[in-house]
């Protein structure tokens, strides 16, 4: 297997899974059982020219029970591919992280997204035991360990934070991954598929994180028959001049020292087309793109699949 290649794959039974870290039972709402395989692949380009790429496949357990409004994640499978391949030893730890934080349970609000951690003290107890198991065989934390103790320690040190039972921003963690932006959504608990209204979201930028675009988001119909209703997601970007002047500043900042070229123009692309099953409300495939972009300058593009096995 190639350097920029690797597979991080612990096929779970139905009980527990086969990590010799990761042992706790697989959270359970008695709901119906689905799976759903997805891929992610980012890339950056800057003047038109490919620097970064990654491409992610995941593999999930869903437990959904609407009626209850709960339901239960669990990833089992992870394949990634990075270039230039020196992330992989980063993400050979995230990926470990992962499955720790898509192993939950979950209450669902009002729209059928996702709204309380029910299981914080099993995650944060798969935490622990990682921290103390199963990080010494990782090349990249033995390499950080050696080499910059330090950054080590911050390292661990996020990681108690991030997966604290008093951790605030827990559940806004979650909000950002598209897996539960796609599968719980408004058209979880719409009255009326057809008719559902438009609402604004707050998007965080990949190319400046300290900027968030406030955006309207509308649905449409695009077509719909006895057993499923297909829907396209469009947000348009709300944009001021205060808000430009941000973006300008963190471009001049962040990206013009690398470019050279001057700022341009922005904007913002954030589309999903999914496929909805009228009666389950399931999700059966989706399609979700977010272009960033500052006009011949620089250009982040996330393209996010899912469908239901």
């Amino acid at each position: 297997m190639s350097e920029s290649k690797k597979r991080r794959s612990f096929l779970l039974s139905d009980e527990e899974t086969n990590s010799s870290v990761i042992t706790k039972k697989k959270n359970q709402v008695s709901g119906e059982q689905l799976k759903y395989r997805t891929v992610q692949v980012n890339s950056t380009k800057i003047e038109d020219e490919i620097r970064s790429h990654s491409e992610l496949k995941k593999q999930y357990d869903i437990d959904l029970n609407l009626p209850k409004n709960q339901a239960a994640v669990l990833l089992n499978d992870l394949y990634y591919e990075f270039m230039p391949p020196v992330m992989d030893k980063v993400y050979e730890f995230v990926s470990k992280t992962e499955y720790i934080r898509n192993n939950i349970q979950f209450s669902l609000d009002a729209d059928g997204r996702l709204d309380k951690i029910l299981n914080r003290e099993e995650i944060l107890q798969n935490w622990i035991d990682l921290k103390e198991k199963g990080l010494k065989d990782i090349d990249f934390i033995k390499s950080l360990k050696k080499d910059n103790p330090g950054q080590y320690k911050n390292v661990l040190s996020e990681g108690d934070q991030q997966f604290a039972i008093t951790n605030s921003k827990m559940e806004q963690d979650y909000h950002r991954d598209l897996l539960y932006l796609v599968l719980f959504d408004k058209h979880m608990k719409a009255p009326n598929l057809g008719n559902i209204p438009s609402e604004e979201y707050i998007y965080t930028s990949q190319l400046f994180p300290q900027v968030q675009v406030p955006m309207e988001i509308r649905y449409d119909v695009v077509e719909e028959n006895e057993k499923s209703i297909t829907i396209r997601k469009v947000a348009d970007s709300l944009l001021d001049d205060v808000l430009l002047k941000k973006i300008e500043e963190q471009y001049d900042l962040l990206h013009k020292p690398l470019i050279k070229y001057s700022f341009t123009e922005y904007k913002l692309t954030f589309r999903t087309r999914y496929t909805i099953d009228k009666e389950t409300r399931v999700i059966n495939d989706a399609e979700l793109t977010i272009i960033e972009d500052i006009e011949h300058n620089i250009q982040s593009t996330c393209k996010y699949s899912i469908r239901k096995l």
